[in-house]
């Protein structure tokens, strides 16, 4: 079942990452092509416009401000010599000065530069003049002889067209499309990590649904397995007490074995009953001083108790299951020491003022700020092996040999119905902490 779930994970995942990472490479493709397709489409508008200045040139020497579009700044028609003959707007009085001689000796002129929030195109008339010798190297081998005199062009040659377009419309669209190389691989990105969101939620409502069918299932079980183990266990205790009076003292040992036993199952079958009942109880405000230090005097193991507040602090919780959580909590703290601790502490007295050593076996602490009340019992015992994880509070899970594996699952579920938490977790020099934080309760009334 797990293998299957990490395989639909990976799948999921995969597909996902696939799906948008192809999505962006299409959109950033996409992008780029409008760009320069919007580029090419400028610059051909523009030459087209320049093309019908030059037809219309044809037709009449001097073109009007009125015949121009609203978006021309500027235009210019030059002679060979690079003065004026038509000026209007931006257009300079000489062309040739926009023109350097390199380019004008290779002969035709068509340039378009972009500057800025214009666009600039420079374009010449007719056909450059050329000297006889240059034609005779051109048609070298095509004529003999004297080539004719030249024939004058028309329009005359030289001549030099200067056009200046204001494209701040165009430069919108422009950062447009720039602002989409941003925004769109980060919409598709937040779209991809909300997918993910959303699929870790579906996954986790998908395994608690899972997780609670199985408690459904445990629990109609175990009602039936505790109703049929209480009547024979009951039943065995009757007549475990009633042969402790027939028998001889040399059988007493065996029989408080049975006894013992029989103790343990019914502890077990109590504690399967806690895991399902009602987690919530009857929530009462419960002082945290008392239950601690009532459950400090049950244990014949000293537990030091300390609190960072004079003032006592206050839950809202059913008593009895705060009281099952504390005492789950103390009790595995006692049981993880070795016996070698058990013996050195055993019989000593500890009190408040020596609560602040490192070294105590067992030590139970209180503290708290405005609104969260924390209790953290801390012990120097063997500590949580390294696969234990969180599996610590699956129920029957436990790493102790006599274990049942439903105190601290019982102890989760009481604390996490309260609006808590509890978290257990290897102490820093060895050791294991147990910390519950519960909603801070403000009153004055007494329990």
């Amino acid at each position: 079942m797990r293998i299957s779930r990490i395989k639909e994970e990976v799948l999921f995942y995969a597909i996902t990452l696939a799906t948008f990472g192809l999505l962006l490479v299409l959109s950033i493709l996409f992008l780029t092509r409008e760009s320069r397709h919007n580029r090419e489409m400028l610059e051909t508008e523009t030459v087209r416009l320049a093309g019908d200045l030059i037809e219309a040139l044809g037709q009449r020497p001097f073109l009007s401000p009125q015949e121009l579009r609203p978006d021309v700044l500027g235009f210019g028609v030059y002679g060979p010599d690079g003065k004026a003959v038509n000026r209007f707007g931006s257009a300079p009085e000489n062309g040739w000065t926009l023109v350097p001689e390199t380019e004008r000796l290779r002969g035709r002129i068509n340039r378009i530069e972009f500057k800025e929030d214009r666009l600039v195109i420079l374009r010449t008339l007719g056909f450059p003049f050329m000297d006889r010798d240059s034609m005779r190297g051109m048609m070298r081998g095509r004529m003999r002889g004297e080539l004719p005199p030249p024939m004058e062009p028309f329009p005359p040659p030289g001549r030099l067209i200067y056009l200046e377009l204001d494209i701040r419309d165009w430069k919108n669209q422009q950062r447009a499309i720039q602002y989409g190389f941003y925004l769109v691989p980060f919409l598709l990105v937040a779209i991809f990590l909300g997918t993910t969101l959303l699929y870790r939620k579906n996954l986790t409502y998908r395994r608690n649904e899972e997780k609670n069918r199985e408690l459904v299932r445990l629990g109609e079980a175990a009602r039936t397995l505790a109703h049929e183990i209480k009547n024979p266990l009951g039943v065995i205790r009757i007549q475990t007490g009633t042969l402790q009076k027939v028998l001889p003292a040399e059988y007493h040992k065996n029989l408080t074995v049975i006894t013992e036993e029989v103790e343990r199952l019914r502890l077990l079958v109590d504690r399967v009953g806690e895991f399902l009942k009602n987690p919530v109880g009857d929530p009462v405000p419960v002082a945290v001083a008392g239950i601690v230090e009532e459950l400090i005097q049950r244990f014949p193991f000293p537990i030091v108790y300390s609190s960072a507040l004079k003032e006592n602090l206050w839950v809202k919780i059913d008593r009895h299951r705060f009281r099952t959580v504390l005492e789950n909590l103390m009790k595995n703290a006692v049981e993880s020491l070795t016996e070698a601790q058990v013996r050195e502490a055993v019989g000593q007295q500890r009190t408040d003022e020596s609560a602040a050593k490192d070294d105590l076996p067992v030590c139970v602490e209180v503290s708290a700020d405005e609104k969260l009340v924390e209790i953290r019992v801390l012990d120097r015992g063997t500590g949580l092996p390294p696969e234990a994880g969180e599996r610590i509070y699956d129920p029957f899970f436990t790493t102790k040999p006599n274990g049942s594996g439903i105190g601290l699952a019982v102890s989760k579920r009481f604390v996490e119905a309260a609006e808590g938490s509890l978290e257990v977790k290897p102490r820093t020099g060895g050791g294991t902490e147990a910390r519950v934080v519960l909603p801070r309760f403000y009153s004055n009334a007494e329990e």
